[in-house]
C-alpha cells in the first residue's frame, strides 16, 4: 500500500477509537478509488477497438470497458515472439515459489467471487474479438441466484423464501441439474442457461460427472471443487437465513422472505470481500463502510467491466505443484500431473465427487493449512503456460498500451529501467531485458508479474491498486450500501443483525459446517 502517509493510516486503522477508525478507512478507500479518473470513460471495446468515443460505448453494457485506448499498432507489431515471453513465467520443474503470507484458500475464493462479473462473451475462437460482456456489472451473487430473474425462478424452492436443495449424507447441497438414471437435464431446469453456453460447459463432461452436477446460478458453477464449495456454503447461508426470517415474521409470504434473504446475502458477500479478501491483499485492514459515504464521492458512478480488469486476475500461479486432502487414505495430488484429467479422482476439475468425499469442510480446513503459489515471473507450472499464452495473445489482440502507460495512469513511478521496474530483483530484470528492447516496450501483463513489491507483499504495486481500485469502485457503489437502503427495513432487524456480526469468510463457514474454530478458516497463513 506504498508511501508514508498511507502507511499512517493504516495503523490508524487499528485504533481502539470507532471515529478514527472510520475516518482512516474512509481516507484510504478514497486512496484507491482516487487512483485513477473516475468512470465513464471515454472509450471502450466499440469504436474500432476503443480508437474514439462512440454513444454505445458509453452506454450499453454488453461492450467491455476498457481503461486506455489501444496503443499504436506499430508498438504489438514489434513485440517478442510469444514462446520468449512464456519463458519468463514457466515455472522450473518441481520448484513452486510459495507465497509467504498467503494459503490456498484464497484463490479458490478468488475464483468463484470474480467468476461472478468477469464474464467474456464466449465466440468461436476464429471469432473472438473480446469486444462484448455477458456481465451484470454488480456484485449480485450469480453465482447461487442467476443472473436474469428467469434463473433466479428456477433455482428458487418457492416455499419459506429458500433455494432448491438437497441432503446428501446429512450435509445441505444444490440439488443436481442432471437425472441420475438419464443423464437428461431435469425438465425443473430446462431454459436454466443459454444453449450456447451449456452446449460450450457440458459437451465433454462424463456421464459420471454429470451424476454429481448441480443446479446453479453460472453454466461454470461445477467447473472447479472450489465453485462447488462457495456455491455450496452461500446456499446454506442462504437457506439458514431464510429459515431465520421466516420464524420472526410469521405473515411474509415466500417472495418477501427470499428478497429479504438475499439482500442480507449479497451485504455479506461484499463484507467479506473488503473486510478480509481486499484487506488481506491490501495488507491492510480495511472493512465495508456501509450507509451512504461513497454517494458522496465523485468516484460513485455506474459499474462497468473493464477488459483490464478481467485480464489482471489470470491467477493461476498461485496453485502449487503438489496440493493436500486430508481423507481417510490420505488423498494427495501433483496438480502438474492431474489438474486437467477428466476421469482422476483426484482432480480439482469437473470433480464434485471429491468434494462428496471428503467434505466441504475437510477442504476449506486443508486449503487454509496450505501455502498458494506466489504471483511472479517463472511460476507458472507448464501444465497452466497455455492460459497466460492465451492472455498474452489477447492483449496483443485488442492492442493493449505498456506497461509503463498504465503506471502513469494510475499515478505510479514509471520506471525507467528495467531494475527500476523490477523493485531491484536483478533476475527479473535480467529476463526482461533479454526479450524487450527498452523498459517502455515491455508489456502490461507482464509488468504486472515483474513488477517490484516489498517483503510479504501480495503482489506488485500496480496489480494491487488496480484490484483495490475496482474493488471498491464496483463495490461501494451497489444500491444496498445507499443511505436510503441499507436499514432494518430492508434486511429485516434479524437480517441487519447478522449482517453487522460478519466479518470473514470463516464466519459463514462456522455458521454452515462442523468447524468450530473461525481461526482454522484463513486466507493468511
Amino acid at each position: 500500500m506504498g508511501n508514508f502517509m498511507t502507511k499512517v493510516l493504516v495503523s490508524l486503522l487499528d485504533s481502539s477509537i470507532p471515529a478514527v477508525r472510520r475516518r482512516a478507512n474512509r481516507l484510504i478507500i478514497n486512496k484507491l478509488a482516487n487512483a485513477v479518473r473516475p468512470r465513464p470513460r471515454p472509450i471502450s471495446m466499440a469504436g474500432d477497438g476503443g480508437r474514439y468515443t462512440t454513444w454505445r460505448g458509453l452506454t450499453d453494457r454488453t461492450i467491455s470497458g476498457r481503461q486506455l485506448p489501444p496503443t499504436a499498432p506499430e508498438y504489438t507489431k514489434s513485440l517478442p515472439p510469444l514462446d520468449d515471453i512464456m519463458a519468463l513465467f514457466q515455472r522450473p520443474s518441481g520448484k513452486t515459489k510459495l507465497a509467504s503470507r498467503t494459503t490456498l484458500l484464497l484463490p479458490m475464493f478468488a475464483q468463484w467471487f470474480t467468476d461472478g462479473f468477469l464474464r467474456t462473451k464466449w465466440k468461436p475462437p476464429t471469432e473472438q474479438d473480446y469486444v462484448e460482456n455477458e456481465s451484470t456489472h454488480q456484485i449480485d451473487l450469480n453465482q447461487i441466484y442467476g443472473a436474469t430473474e428467469v434463473q433466479t425462478n428456477i433455482l428458487r424452492a418457492k416455499k419459506g423464501g429458500k433455494l432448491r436443495s438437497q441432503m446428501i449424507k446429512g450435509e445441505e447441497y444444490p440439488e443436481y441439474l442432471f437425472d441420475t438414471e438419464t443423464l437428461q437435464i431435469k425438465p425443473e431446469f430446462e431454459g436454466l442457461y443459454s444453449d450456447v453456453n451449456f452446449t460450450r460447459v457440458f459437451q465433454n463432461v462424463s456421464d459420471e460427472q454429470k451424476k454429481v452436477t448441480f443446479a446453479v446460478g453460472l453454466e461454470h458453477g461445477n467447473s472447479t471443487v472450489a465453485n462447488t464449495i462457495m456455491n455450496t456454503l452461500f446456499l446454506r447461508e442462504h437457506n439458514r437465513l431464510a429459515g431465520i426470517i421466516e420464524a420472526a415474521h410469521k405473515d411474509w409470504d415466500d417472495e418477501r422472505i427470499f428478497q429479504t434473504t438475499r439482500n442480507c446475502l449479497i451485504v455479506i458477500l461484499m463484507k467479506i470481500v473488503i473486510n478480509d479478501y481486499v484487506a488481506h491483499i491490501a495488507d491492510a485492514p480495511v472493512f465495508l463502510d456501509a450507509g451512504g459515504f461513497a454517494e458522496d464521492q465523485p468516484w460513485y458512478r455506474e459499474n462497468w467491466m473493464s477488459v483490464e480488469f478481467n485480464l489482471l486476475y489470470r491467477w493461476h500461479d498461485m496453485i502449487p505443484d503438489q496440493v493436500s486432502f486430508t481423507s481417510a487414505d490420505q488423498v494427495s495430488f501433483s496438480s502438474e500431473d492431474e489438474y486437467w484429467d477428466m476421469e482422476s479422482s483426484k482432480t480439482l476439475v469437473n470433480n464434485n465427487t471429491l468434494m462428496l468425499e471428503l467434505g466441504v469442510e475437510q477442504i476449506l480446513l486443508d486449503a487454509s493449512k496450505q501455502r498458494a503459489g506466489q504471483l511472479g515471473l517463472f511460476n507458472t507450472p507448464d501444465f497452466l503456460l497455455h492460459v497466460h499464452k492465451e492472455t498474452m495473445k489477447q492483449c496483443r489482440m485488442i492492442n493493449l498500451a505498456p506497461y509503463v502507460d498504465y503506471c502513469k495512469e494510475y499515478g505510479l513511478t514509471v520506471p525507467k529501467t528495467f531494475r527500476e521496474l523490477t523493485g531491484g530483483n536483478l533476475e527479473y530484470a535480467k529476463a526482461l531485458e533479454s526479450v524487450y528492447d527498452s523498459v517502455e516496450h515491455v508489456e502490461w501483463f507482464v509488468g504486472l508479474w515483474a513488477g517490484g513489491k516489498a517483503l510479504g507483499q501480495f503482489s506488485s504495486d500496480l496489480l494491487i491498486l488496480m484490484v483495490g481500485h475496482d474493488a471498491v469502485t464496483q463495490l461501494f457503489t451497489n444500491p444496498l450500501l445507499s443511505r436510503r437502503v441499507y436499514n432494518a427495513e430492508t434486511f429485516s432487524q434479524e437480517g441487519l443483525q447478522i449482517i453487522e456480526s460478519t466479518e470473514r469468510l470463516a464466519d459463514l463457514v462456522v455458521r454452515n459446517t462442523n468447524v468450530a474454530d473461525s481461526l482454522q478458516i484463513r486466507f493468511g497463513v
